[in-house]
């Protein structure tokens, strides 16, 4: 059975980065895969497996796309249809019921619905969620990457239990940590006796940085952080570090491919955000070993990522006092057995999430 994967583009977020992923992993298994995208757009485009067919729709937005994909699933009457981000999975399935193909749409939800709609406009708002109540129950299954962005989508879009789905991102491959620690070290100041801290994620509200940013200028006066990601708050975050006495104390490096050159190298990963689905920068730090500290955040991801073996690692949402006292814990807790014993927790939350069995689960819900 060939499986169509839909996203928006190439961009940097950890959706996009995800599906490219899993159609590359399942196209490795000589599984027909094919990847539309609204336009080309986006740094994650090399990223993408030759495997995998790739087909354009030349359009800016993705509600300009809709008469080409109607026509694309007429064309190669496409059996299935996976598609990802709200607007996208909108189109999706009004595509799919232009086309009449008797396509199984399977719409996936990557943060909390409710959270994100409260950010749009008034006007556009009110568009969305009458268009995700009305759609999403015709989809063949609605998957969430965490059991709090599941649910919160089923309660809002009226669905039965039966059509609901919780299905994990995946951990990185190993291999990727191994290549990176094997490189020359990226950054002066992993070379030096002060303790760095990494965060990766776009520059954007939801992510509340300056939870962040406070906690670090609160936790220790030699703590470095190291930010990994663009967007729109860049300039009146950097204003704010500022504020805080500890702009030479934080690079914000812009949006990085080689992410993992800088996080086998830090000694602790950094969350803040007021809402997140399943955040992949989460899993890759604990894949990569790293001791991570993150906001009990909206959606529940961290929670479900490290709530069971860390629970005192997850503090609450716009609180730097809590996150800075974690913080603070944490860099005391550093002795040999301590750093042995959360090594082999750590290695143990990576095993649960392998690509393979996540792209068999997603498999398994085009099946039933």
């Amino acid at each position: 059975m060939p499986v169509h994967f839909y996203i928006p583009t190439f961009a940097g977020g950890g959706a996009e980065r995800f599906f490219v992923r899993l159609a590359n992993e399942m196209a490795a298994t000589g599984r027909p895969t094919h990847l539309i995208v609204n336009n080309e757009s986006g740094p994650l485009r090399g990223l993408l497996s030759e495997r995998v067919t790739l087909h354009v729709l030349g359009v800016s937005k993705a509600v300009l796309g809709l008469p080409r994909l109607v026509s694309y699933l007429r064309a190669c009457q496409a059996k299935v249809l996976i598609s990802a981000l709200t607007r996208t999975n909108l189109i999706a399935l009004i595509s799919a019921q232009l086309a009449r193909t008797g396509t199984k749409v399977i719409v996936c939800e990557r943060n909390q619905y409710t959270a994100l709609a409260k950010e749009m406009d008034p006007v556009r708002r009110t568009i969305i969620n009458l268009l995700v109540r009305v759609y999403y129950p015709r989809a063949h299954a609605v998957i969430g990457n965490t059991q709090g962005v599941t649910d919160d989508i089923a309660q809002f879009a009226r669905l039965p239990a039966s059509q609901t789905v919780v299905i994990h991102n995946a951990a990185p491959d190993q291999q990727q940590f191994d290549e990176a620690r094997a490189a020359p070290v990226i950054h002066p100041w992993f070379e030096e006796e002060a303790r760095v801290a990494v965060a990766v994620g776009r520059l954007m509200p939801q992510k509340d940085y300056r939870t962040m940013l406070r906690a670090v200028a609160l936790a220790s006066d030699d703590l470095r952080l190291v930010i990994l990601g663009d967007g729109p708050e860049r300039e009146a975050l950097e204003s704010y570090a500022k504020e805080c006495g500890i702009l030479d104390r934080v690079a914000f490096m812009g949006f990085r491919m080689d992410r993992f050159h800088y996080l086998v190298q830090a000694d602790l990963f950094l969350l803040s955000s007021i809402t997140e689905g399943f955040p992949n920068a989460l899993i890759e730090a604990v894949a990569a070993g790293i001791p991570s500290i993150s906001t009990d955040c909206l959606g529940g991801g961290p929670r479900e990522i490290i709530g069971r073996e860390f629970p005192e690692r997850l503090v609450p949402i716009q609180d730097p006092e809590a996150m800075a006292t974690a913080i603070r814990d944490l860099l005391a807790s550093r002795d040999t057995e301590t750093l042995a014993r959360e090594k082999a927790d750590i290695a143990a939350i990576a095993k649960r999430y392998d690509l393979s069995e996540i792209a068999n689960a997603f498999l398994e819900s085009a099946r039933s």
